[in-house]
Order: structure tokens, then sequence, then C-alpha cells
């Protein structure tokens, strides 16, 4: 269904239809890639929950990072590593990411999709909260980071939470 809003026709697309547009896109404008294809398999047959970022908007963070040039990342939930690939992919040559995970089974299914995409050298898992890892990262001065994504849950008990925001200082 669409409709008008200001003069402008708006499609007002379902989830399913969302999803079938951007499978799509990523069947006619991505080529197929085993590692990142074996990262998905892999964290579904782990049981992971089935919240990756689309191949789209996985490539879209690797022209993001390309874009900026970026030497160090920093990306906040990790999961099985999917998008933590990509976003590897789009460093320049020496760069570094740090992707934070919560959750010790997700880093474990990341670390092997990780390692299976030849990243292990440049990308860093520390798990614990990112209310916990994010002073240690401002305390080693880890930082300054060129692109920062957050993609977690963010629960916060205190909306203008410092800690939270410590990556808006690194960056």
């Amino acid at each position: 269904m669409a409709a008008y809003h200001q003069g402008v026709l708006k499609a007002e697309l379902s989830e399913e239809q969302w999803t079938e547009v951007d499978q799509y896109f990523s069947e006619r404008l991505l080529p197929t890639d085993p590692s990142l294809e074996s990262a998905l398999k892999t964290s579904v047959a782990a049981g992971l929950p089935a919240i990756s970022v689309s191949p789209n908007q996985g490539k879209f963070l690797q022209i993001l990072a390309q874009l900026v040039d970026a030497r160090a990342i920093l990306e906040i939930g990790t999961l099985g590593g999917y998008s933590t690939i990509w976003l590897a992919r789009g460093l320049r040559a020496g760069g570094r990411l740090i992707t934070l995970e919560v959750d010790p089974k997700h880093a474990e299914v990341a670390r092997l999709n990780i390692s299976r995409a030849g990243l292990t050298d440049i990308v860093e898992i520390r798990i614990g909260s990112a209310l916990e890892t994010l002073p240690q990262l401002s305390a080693e001065r880890r930082g300054p980071f060129d692109l920062v994504f957050i993609d977690a849950d963010k629960h916060f008990s205190d909306a203008a939470s410092p800690q939270w925001f410590m990556c808006l200082q690194l960056n």
C-alpha cells in the first residue's frame, strides 16, 4: 500500500517485503563470498539470533570504512562476527578493529568466523559489557577511532550515561 505524505508517494512495506527487496538486491549486486556465507551458517548452527546485518548493509559498512580511510574501527556488538568481517575488509592496510561482545558464546562463534575469513591479525574481540569495556579502552588510550559502529542492545538505566557515550569521546 502506498500513501502520500507532504506530496510525496511513500510505500508502506511489510517486514517480509523489505526482506525480499533486500535479498533481491543482494543476489544481483553482491558476488558470492564463501567466508561470509560460512559465517552466517556457523552463527545459525550455533543458535545465535538471526539479527546480523544484511549483505547490502554489510557492503555499505565496508564502503563507509573505505570512504573514511579507516585505520581504527570500534564495533559495539559482535554477535557472530558477520558485520565485523565486512568492516575489517574496509580497513586500510595496517588497520585494526576492536569489537565488543557481552556474550562469551557469541564471541567464540565470532572468533571462529573471523579466523576462517583470515582476519585474526587485525580484529580484537573483547568480552564484557560495553559499559565496562569502553572505559578500559579509554584508559588504554586505544582511540581515536575513525569509525564506530554501535550494533548492540542498548538498555539504559540512564539514557545520558557517560560510560555509554565514552565511544564518542574516543572518536
